[in-house]
C-alpha cells in the first residue's frame, strides 16, 4: 500500500530525552504558491476530533503553508498508525506535511518533537488536544504565533435556548477544563504575547475517516437488517452533525483573516474570539433516522416504520457502549 511505501521510505524511530518519537518525513508533493508562512498543528488521537488534524494539515498546505502535524501516540507503542485517520497519513506526506508521532504526556514532547525541523518558529499554530495544551499556548506564545483552540461545544449548560449561541451560558472553569483553558489564554500571562487566537467549539463531528464511529454506525448497522431503531423521548428533539472536512476548513480559514477575528475579539474582550463551530442545519433525531435510511435506499415510511422511542430515564444504567449515540436533549 501507499503507507507502506511511505513507512518504508520516511519513518526513522528517534529517542530524544528517553521519549520514542516516530517521525515521517518526504520532500511530498509541491503545493502552488498561495498563503506563505508556517503552521503547526498538534492533533489527538482518537475521539470525536480524532479526524480534524488530517483534513486540517491538506486544508493548510492547500493554501501555501508549510505545515508540521504533531500526532498524539499516547502509550501505544505505534499501533495507532494501523486505525484510521492515521492510516491514511502517507496523503498527508504525500503532500508535504512533516508528521511526527509523539507521547503527549511526557515532558517536554512539543519541544522534542519540533526540534528535528530546521523551522523552530511558527506564524500559525491549531491546538487539537486536550494533553499537554499549555505547553502548545506557551509555544505559540514564544513564536509570536496565532493561536488557535479547538475546544468543544459540550461546555454550554443545557437549557432552552436553540440554537446555542457563542454567548449562552457555559460551565465553569473548575468544571470544563477547554473552558479553563480559553480562560487562561486570554489571561495577560499569553494573550499580549499571541499575534492572536481564536476558540472554536465543535459540537457531533463525522467523516470518511473518524475512528469514533458510533454516531451513525448504530443507524447504518440495524436499518439494512430492518431492526427497530431505539430512540429516545418522541425523537423530536435537535442537533447538528458536522462533516470533519468542514470542520477543519473552518479552522484553516483564520489564514488569511486574522485581522476579523481581531474585530471579534475587541467586541467581546472577555469571552475572547469565540466560533461555534457547527453545522447551521439542525435535524430532529427523527430525521437523522431517515436521512441514514435513505442514505441505503429506504424510503421515509420505511425508515420511520423501524422507529421504537423508549422512555430515556429507563436507560440510564446501560452501558455506555450500549447507549444512544446523542444527547438526549436539544443540542444545536
Amino acid at each position: 500500500t501507499d503507507w507502506d511505501e511511505y513507512i518504508l521510505r520516511g519513518i526513522g524511530v528517534y529517542t530524544v530525552t528517553g521519549e520514542k518519537i516516530a517521525m515521517l518525513s518526504t520532500t511530498g508533493d509541491k503545493v502552488a504558491a498561495g498563503t506563505s508562512g508556517t503552521a503547526l498543528v498538534v492533533t489527538n488521537k482518537g475521539g470525536g476530533h480524532g479526524e480534524i488534524g488530517f483534513h486540517l494539515a491538506l486544508a493548510l498546505r492547500a493554501k501555501g503553508l508549510q505545515v508540521q502535524l504533531v500526532n498524539d501516540l499516547g502509550d501505544s507503542d505505534g499501533d495507532i498508525v494501523n486505525k484510521k485517520p492515521f492510516s491514511e497519513y502517507y496523503q498527508l506526506i504525500k503532500a508535504g506535511v512533516d508528521v511526527y508521532f509523539v507521547d503527549l504526556s511526557q515532558p517536554d514532547a512539543i519541544s522534542n518533537a519540533t526540534c528535528f525541523d530546521v523551522c523552530r518558529s511558527f506564524d500559525y499554530v491549531f491546538d487539537n488536544q486536550n494533553v499537554c495544551q499549555k505547553d502548545v499556548a506557551k509555544l505559540a506564545a514564544d513564536c509570536g504565533a496565532f493561536y488557535a483552540y479547538v475546544s468543544s461545544g459540550g461546555m454550554y449548560v443545557p437549557g432552552d435556548k436553540f440554537p446555542m449561541g457563542e454567548l449562552n451560558v457555559t460551565k465553569g472553569a473548575d468544571n470544563n477544563k477547554q473552558k479553563a483553558h480559553e480562560e487562561w489564554v486570554m489571561s495577560d500571562e499569553i494573550r499580549p504575547r499571541l499575534r492572536g487566537c481564536a476558540f472554536f467549539r465543535p459540537q457531533y463531528i463525522v467523516g470518511p475517516y473518524t475512528n469514533k464511529r458510533d454516531y451513525l454506525d448504530c443507524f447504518f448497522d440495524r436499518l439494512p437488517r430492518n431492526l427497530p431503531i431505539p430512540t429516545p423521548a418522541d425523537g423530536t428533539q435537535t442537533t447538528t452533525v458536522s462533516d470533519a472536512r468542514d470542520v477543519a476548513n473552518m479552522l484553516a480559514s483564520v489564514v488569511g483573516n486574522t485581522d476579523a477575528i481581531l474585530e471579534a475579539e475587541r467586541a467581546c474582550p472577555t469571552a475572547g474570539p469565540v466560533f461555534n463551530c457547527a453545522s447551521d442545519r439542525s435535524l430532529s433525531l427523527n430525521e437523522i433516522v431517515v436521512a441514514c435510511g435513505a442514505a441505503v435506499g429506504k424510503s421515509r415510511w420505511e425508515s420511520e416504520a423501524l422507529i421504537k422511542y423508549f422512555d430515556p430515564n429507563l436507560a440510564k444504567d446501560a452501558p455506555s457502549g450500549g447507549k444512544f449515540p446523542f444527547r438526549l436533549t436539544n443540542f444545536d
